[in-house]
């Protein structure tokens, strides 16, 4: 009888992330084998939901060295998935695309990015998949047949048809453009036909053929990506005597000459001198970044700055020197063993701070427990690769977004450095805009001196004209918005529906609703109940299915949102609604309504805004939270028909505070609405950039700074929107990064009366390279998943900057001066 077990119970020694281990906790093992060859792991798993490319290499990395690291045994998970019937070729391919590209990315570098820019439909179980019709995807669409076809049958057990279109390029040469290594497939390809017809590669084909396909000395997989190059032996015609001569010639040497320093030197000998050689002998090769090196992939040549040296005596007469080297992606140790009475020639050759390229083996070291450069074949001296950068724009940009190491844990940029480097590259100006703080503007004041430039007079004129502009990126409290939105007259006993929805994601646009719970109240008293699943016709994430516990088999045979909003709102009727939190439930009925064509227009009532003023000494307005001190009892917290049921107890309790203040009217809620500084502290904050005009709006700035620390100070210093507004004077507001409020309301598609009164608020917008909002794509609790996603979020803003006639300003958000400190950034970020 065949015994499935629970992945911790197998593994129940392994210690990971609470995110890692409440994914892998109802993952069953099916199986463990070992390679009788090399040894290597694999262990079977099977999954009721979908693991990301990214959690299934930190499992597998984790296991390797909690459980595995004392071998050389490489440990992989074969994943297995029963998945509900909601999945289909097509949501699967949404879902999960990225993580499918990213293990064919592994498989086949050329493949993927075939597949990559693939179009790709479907047709039920039929996934069809159009490409230019050229040489080399009507070669490689086999291989990409064969790698799809069975991952999604025997991986998912979800068959499908794949198919091929081909279509004509309109530009010549347009498949070389789109993929880098076409040109040398077609050229091996030519030399393979060209061996099969005449036994011999013609001149013509030769001529043609890159110096690293025909050299004995570089790696098949430099070639084509990690492609295999077949018949290399056929292009390396001419050059079997010459091999065997260097072979014949190196093992000729004199037997005193055994250690690897002296083959290195004996070799060295045969080809031509190279005075940059410092170590071994002459090497060809196209360097990688360092950063790719994360496994044992064998010889590589790599390029860097020399960190640090250290060397140690070993027995027999032999020295180890060990060094590190950066190429500014990141760093790496090499390793060479040298006899004694070779160790000064090595010492003054090798040393900190000279920059390399080195030829040698990636391997992983036991000793260190790391990936090391090891069996070095040389090391070349080279100049600095590390380019002065400058602006060569004719028209120069004036920075307004960039921190200092005054925004503590978060930049890493000297006050000074980023005056004088926008200086050097032209510019007029600069903004220093620190979170929170403004203990950067000493030094940044004092960055620049005229005099400093005396012997240059064009540069003395543009140091007396450079203007620093003094700002802060403040953490903004909204305590302006209303609690009642859209209201018409209505008072507080008449009749409300109060209701909630369980969804799929945050997004109002792309997301599905699942389920809605709502409680008719009239005169105090319930009267009426509404409670449905939807079927959202496609997969319920994993994540939500864990926080609401509902799965697809609850909702399949559910009716879809045609239906059941129709029903909802009629259901609503000459009521105004209430919710918690009721932005996020008001935008999504809002938004599906739109897509049906449903005119709808809503008076809501949130009762988290209720809360603030009605129970301001709780430490936060959680649904969960609000009921405890009402003793109110929530027993399925995040299922709507719950939390609707809840929620309507909170408001009934609600109205009785709200009667004892003598308010009766919703309209009279906003006006008797007064946020204190405890529930300012409790508030969520978004950021904000404030610029300096003049030293009136200085001063403003200092006080404010003053009132955020000591009046409002909770993890971070707050200004409340109305505080800001009193002392608005002598400031401009900016939107700022995707932190800020504006940015934000286009991520939850807001509705567009609220988009019109937060653009309202600032006096110029905000938009950011597409790099600073990478992370968002990359993130799961984002429902961003492409660039052109986050080029919608800025067009939109820029709209809006026409709109309102307020400009929009194109920022780098500076947290670090040059591209390689990006990672002491990310260093303490993680700290």
């Amino acid at each position: 009888m065949e015994v499935i077990m629970l992945f911790f119970e197998v593994f129940d020694t392994l210690n990971v992330e609470n995110e890692i281990y409440e994914l892998f906790s109802d993952i069953s093992v099916l199986k463990a084998l070992v390679s009788k060859n090399n040894g290597n792991v694999h262990i079977y798993i099977q999954s009721t939901h979908l693991i990301s490319r990214k959690q299934i290499k930190m499992m597998e990395f984790q296991l390797q060295k909690q459980l595995f690291s004392s071998t050389k045994s490489r440990v992989k998970l074969i994943e297995n998935y029963q998945l509900s019937s909601q999945y289909t070729p097509e949501s699967l391919w949404d879902m999960h695309s990225e993580n499918i590209l990213e293990e064919l990315n592994d498989n086949s570098v050329m493949n993927y990015n075939i597949l990559r820019m693939a179009e790709i439909s479907f047709d039920g179980f039929k996934m069809i998949i159009k490409l230019p019709d050229t040489f080399l995807n009507q070669k490689k669409s086999e291989e990409i047949k064969v790698f799809l076809e069975p991952m999604f049958e025997q991986r998912f057990c979800i068959p499908v048809d794949l198919r091929f279109e081909f279509y004509e390029l309109i530009e010549e040469a347009k498949d070389e453009e789109e993929y880098p290594q076409v040109r040398r497939e077609k050229i091996k390809q030519n030399a393979v036909q060209s061996m099969e017809t005449s036994g011999e590669v013609s001149d013509e084909i030769r001529s043609e053929i890159p110096f690293e396909l025909s050299s004995s000395n570089k790696r098949d997989d430099n070639l084509v990506g990690r492609e295999s190059l077949e018949n290399k032996s056929e292009l390396n015609i001419g050059k079997k005597e010459e091999k065997k001569q260097i072979k014949e010639d190196k093992f000729s040497q004199p037997e005193k000459k055994n250690s690897a320093y002296d083959k290195a030197k004996a070799y060295k000998k045969k080809l031509p001198d190279d005075p940059d050689i410092i170590y071994g002998r002459p090497f060809e090769g196209d360097s990688i970044p360092i950063k790719d090196i994360q496994e044992e992939i064998g010889e590589v040549v790599i390029r860097g700055k020399i960190l640090s040296t250290e060397e140690r005596e070993l027995r027999n007469e032999k020295f180890l020197i060990s060094f590190n080297v950066t190429d500014f992606t990141d760093t790496i140790s090499a390793k060479i063993f040298v006899r004694s009475e070779e160790i000064e020639d090595i010492r003054g050759q090798v040393k900190k701070g000279m920059f390399i390229r080195m030829k040698g083996m990636a391997l992983y070291d036991t000793y260190s427990r790391e990936i090391t450069i090891n069996s070095i074949i040389g090391i070349k001296k080279i100049p600095s690769f590390i380019e002065r950068r400058v602006d060569r724009s004719e028209n120069k940009r004036v920075e307004l977004h960039a921190h200092t190491m005054m925004s503590d844990m978060d930049a890493v940029v000297d006050p000074k450095a980023l005056v004088k480097t926008a200086f050097e590259w032209g510019h007029k100006a600069v903004a220093i805009t620190d979170h929170g703080v403004v203990q950067a503007f000493p030094e940044a004041s004092h960055a620049i001196n005229p005099k400093d430039y005396k012997d240059d007079e064009e540069k003395m004129q543009r140091a007396k004209d450079f203007k620093i502009i003094y700002g802060m990126e403040a953490y903004v409290v909204d305590d302006m918005k209303d609690i009642v939105q859209g209201e018409r007259g209505q008072g507080i006993e008449d009749i409300c529906v109060v209701f909630d929805i369980e969804t799929t994601g945050f997004s109002s646009i792309k997301n599905k609703i699942i389920e809605i719970g709502a409680v008719k109240i009239q005169q105090g008293t319930i009267v009426d109940r509404f409670s449905t699943f939807i079927n959202p016709e496609v997969p319920i994430p994993y994540h939500i299915q864990k926080l609401t516990s509902i799965t697809d088999e609850m909702v399949i045979d559910s009716r879809t949102i045609e239906e059941i909003l129709p029903e909802f709102l009629s259901f609503c009727e000459g009521c105004y609604l209430v919710a918690h939190n009721a932005s996020f439930d008001i935008g999504f009925i809002t938004k599906k309504a739109e897509f049906l064509n449903i005119p709808l227009e809503v008076t809501s009532v949130d009762t988290v805004g209720l809360a603030r003023i009605l129970l301001n000494h709780l430490n936060n307005f959680k649904l969960d939270t609000v009921a405890k001190a009402l003793n109110i009892s929530l027993e399925n917290h995040h299922r709507a028909v719950d939390d609707a049921g809840c929620t309507a107890e909170i408001y009934l309790k609600f109205l009785e505070m709200l009667r004892e203040r003598g308010i009766e009217t919703l309209a009279q809620i906003n006006s008797a609405e007064e946020v204190t500084a405890d529930v300012i502290k409790k508030m969520p904050t978004y950021h904000a950039i404030i610029l300096c005009q003049n030293n009136i709006g200085r001063v403003n700035l200092y006080r404010m700074v003053s009132y955020s620390h000591i009046n409002y100070f909770q993890r971070r210093p707050r200004i409340p929107k109305s505080v800001l507004m009193k002392y608005r004077e002598g400031l401009l507001i900016g939107s700022a990064c995707e932190a800020g409020e504006l940015y934000q309301a286009f991520l939850r598609n807001s509705s567009e009366g609220e988009i019109i009164r937060l653009a309202k608020f600032y006096d110029y917008y905000e938009i950011q390279p597409l790099g600073n909002n990478q992370f968002m794509i990359e993130s799961e609790k984002i429902d961003i998943s492409s660039e052109e996603e986050l080029k919608e979020i800025n067009r939109k803003i820029i709209a809006l900057g026409e709109e309102y006639n307020k400009p929009v300003v194109a920022t780098c958000d500076v947290h670090f001066l040059n591209p390689e400190d990006e990672v002491y950034r990310r260093i303490i970020m993680a700290a």
